[in-house]
């Protein structure tokens, strides 16, 4: 394998220099989503993602406002705090006539807003007079569609398209129609309220006069639509909004609150809520965080699973939904064009012509090592947290499904580790987390040859083994769960033969095809500390060495040491911090009672949201080292909100207080509590341990954070470990 091939067999996503640096703006409801830049427009002047997307296609590639033939000037935009609509401040520039000044700038107030509501994006624009006398205006809206998947915006090259026909403009409605190779007819629908005087394909024009202090709006939707789907009933903006907030409303009042002493904190919280709601979204099959806005808005597994696990103390529902979403997709056969096993849990589906066509495998696709031992992890914290038993032995079959998937076709050589090898011509090479194709490589620089046995993933099958067996101890099967609690042993007896470095003092990224170690310095190792797979003599070693210089760039834990051959703080596997990563990393910290270990890192990482756009943890950002006064330099195309990097805050704070429960008990655990110097205190109510709730708050005392509880059921016992 080389880089060139490499490259193509990955789906690397290309970068437009314009379009990573400027500001984006992103909402995104059920199926579709917005990409917009700060004036609230999709330019089409330049290759990049900015558009309205449904169902994996961009059905509107451009969107823009002209007034008195001038570009508006840019006053402010955001998205509102509940990630519910977009808001942009723009006013006319200087408007001249034989260099007389008509306009003067700043005279026409002009507020627009976006939002998005099932397969109709909506927008509203209003115009206020500030001048002292009455205007003319002629406003221009630009528009146009090119339904390219969105696998072809991020770089995916394709021999062939379907037929995209010419715009039709008709009863005061633009239509743009694009047949697709997978004989699916999409079409795009703007409708204008009021109508305007001239329109055609590219544009339509609005004269208005408007009086001293007087509004006008106008209001602009497109709805997109797929096959024979219609959609016959007309919303204006209003009802959308009164809609969509009352969902918002229904929602929160289901969760967890979550306040704290730190109010930059709080809006972090809030914000990383917010997009987590966003990202959620109805399936057949229950509700799901879809991965991340632009490039990954659909389904993952592993995102979903440790999405769910990091937020499960907080948002059970969301666990539960996974859950079963990913039962009901469980691989059935062995099909190696979708990587497929019976048993194994699925790595990623998409919809969208490509996806029809089988141009890419997404449908849904398997190339996942450890979807399958994440999903076991994730029923027995489930139960953990809930005690619903009985969902549980609803998932049994899916679960002893999962297991033998793990000892059969996990396990490809039969040695006790999980190892993954790429059958699918157009699937993944590398099916780990780290899915670049250059994140596997040894100490030389040279790529490590499949079957490939990630060191994280062993920690997660001995954690799913030991999971497993807890939850067959439940439901009542002693034999299994002794079985299983062996296996875990053995596998825990052998790893740290096998894995362990001695040149490194580290524990190996991998071993090859031919049992050889990728010998590098990684963040991975930590994931095991996690599960606790690694020795207890050991920990502090490894902890140690996350932390030091050439790892902990000060915001975060690198992805690869500094100085390995590959090491890049601007590659995406290779140097960069990723939240989450850091999330898990912190968690087991945490499990060896490490705390000064999780407290710097975990400042560093609340840190750089201070700096970071809308005061979000992205996917990641780049390694670079910290610099005083400045903060972490942003990774072009990262996905801003992501899933797992919205959830990870509410790992960290579960991480601190060292919260793990027992719902089939009633007991709810703090183990080793502790804050930050930044966090005084934090006030949590609604946490629900099973049926049951448990409101609390924590100080930090002199040798410890202190819990004192507020209001409970009486059912309910909080024991504090020390």
């Amino acid at each position: 394998m080389n880089d060139e091939t490499a490259l193509r067999d990955d789906y690397y996503i290309l970068t437009s220099p314009v379009a990573a640096g400027i500001k984006k703006l992103s909402l995104k409801q059920e199926e579709g989503f917005i990409v917009c830049d700060k004036f609230g427009n999709f330019r089409s002047r330049f290759q990049g993602e900015l558009g309205f997307y449904f169902e994996g296609t961009r059905f509107l590639n451009l969107l823009g406002l002209r007034i008195n033939e001038e570009f508006p000037l840019f006053l402010y935009s955001t998205v509102s705090s509940d990630d519910s609509e977009i808001l942009v401040d723009l006013t006319n520039p200087d408007y001249t006539i034989d260099r007389h000044l008509v306009i003067p700038r700043n005279t026409v107030f002009i507020r627009k807003r976006l939002l998005l509501y099932r397969n109709t994006f909506f927008q509203t624009l209003q115009f206020k007079n500030f001048h002292t006398h009455q205007i003319e205006l002629k406003i221009c809206l630009q528009y146009g569609a090119d339904f390219l998947d969105v696998f072809e915006i991020r770089g995916t090259e394709r021999p062939k398209r379907g037929e995209l026909f010419p715009p039709e403009y008709q009863r005061g409605a633009v239509s743009f129609k694009y047949s697709g190779l997978d004989d699916i007819l999409r079409s795009l629908h703007l409708k204008f309220d009021p109508l305007p005087e001239e329109a055609n394909g590219e544009e339509a024009t609005f004269f208005i006069r408007l009086p001293p202090q007087k509004e006008w709006e106008l209001h602009l939707s497109a709805t997109a639509l797929t096959g024979e789907r219609r959609w016959n009933k007309r919303w204006n903006f209003p009802q959308v909004i009164t809609r969509v907030r009352k969902g918002i409303i229904k929602w929160e009042q289901e969760r967890t609150r979550i306040v704290t002493s730190n109010e930059s904190f709080n809006q972090l919280l809030s914000r990383s809520l917010s997009d987590i709601r966003m990202l959620e979204t109805e399936t057949p099959h229950g509700p799901y965080p879809y991965a991340g806005i632009p490039w990954f808005v659909a389904p993952f597994g592993r995102d979903g699973i440790i999405t769910s696990l990091e937020i499960l103390p907080f948002q059970p529902q969301i666990a539960r939904g996974t859950l079963q979403y990913l039962a009901k997709l469980q691989g059935k056969e062995h099909n190696p064009f979708l990587d497929e096993a019976p048993g194994k849990i699925m790595h990623e589906y998409r919809k969208g012509e490509m996806a029809n066509l089988r141009e890419i495998p997404f449908i849904p696709y398997y190339g996942s090592v450890d979807s399958t031992p994440l999903f076991l992890i994730l029923l027995h914290q489930y139960l953990s947290w809930t005690g619903d038993v009985a969902f549980v032995e609803s998932l049994w079959p899916n679960a002893l499904a999962a297991l033998e998937w793990i000892r059969k076709y996990g396990d490809l050589d039969q040695d006790g580790y999980i190892e993954y090898h790429r059958e699918s011509p157009i699937g993944l090479q590398q099916q780990g987390w780290k899915d670049s194709h250059d994140s596997v490589f040894h100490a030389d620089g040279k790529f490590a040859d499949s079957p490939i046995a990630l060191v994280e993933v062993q920690g997660y099958l001995y954690a799913a083994l030991v999971g497993l067996g807890s939850i067959a101890s439940q439901l009542g099967k002693i034999n299994l769960q002794m079985e299983l609690i062996s296996e875990a042993q053995a596998l825990r007896e052998r790893f740290d033969r096998d894995f362990w470095s001695d040149e490194k003092q580290f524990y190996a990224l991998a071993l090859d095809k031919d049992k050889k170690k990728c010998e590098v310095v990684t963040s991975n190792p930590g994931h095991c500390l996690w599960t606790g797979l690694i020795d207890d003599r050991k920990a502090r070693k490894i902890a140690d060495r996350l932390i030091s210089p050439d790892m902990f760039c000060g915001w975060g834990i690198r992805t690869v040491a500094e100085g390995e051959p590959r090491y890049n703080p601007m590659s995406y596997h290779n140097g960069g911090v990723w939240p989450h990563d850091n999330a898990i990393i912190l968690a087991g910290f945490k499990r060896y009672g490490l705390n000064e270990h999780l407290r710097l890192v975990a400042t560093g990482l609340f840190e750089s949201t201070l700096f970071l756009e809308n005061g979000r943890l992205p996917e990641l950002f780049c390694g670079f080292a910290r610099t005083m006064g400045h903060g972490p330099t942003p990774y072009p195309i990262a996905c801003s909100p992501q899933a797992w990097s919205a959830a990870s805050i509410f790992s960290v704070l579960s991480s601190f207080l060292g919260l793990s429960a027992d719902a089939p008990n009633q007991r709810l655990y703090f183990t080793d509590p502790v804050l930050p110097t930044w966090l005084k205190w934090v006030d949590i109510t609604n946490l629900q341990v099973g049926n049951e709730r448990v409101d609390f708050i924590v100080r930090e005392g002199r040798t410890g954070a202190l819990i004192e509880v507020t209001n409970k059921s009486p059912k309910v016992e909080v024991v504090t470990r020390r």
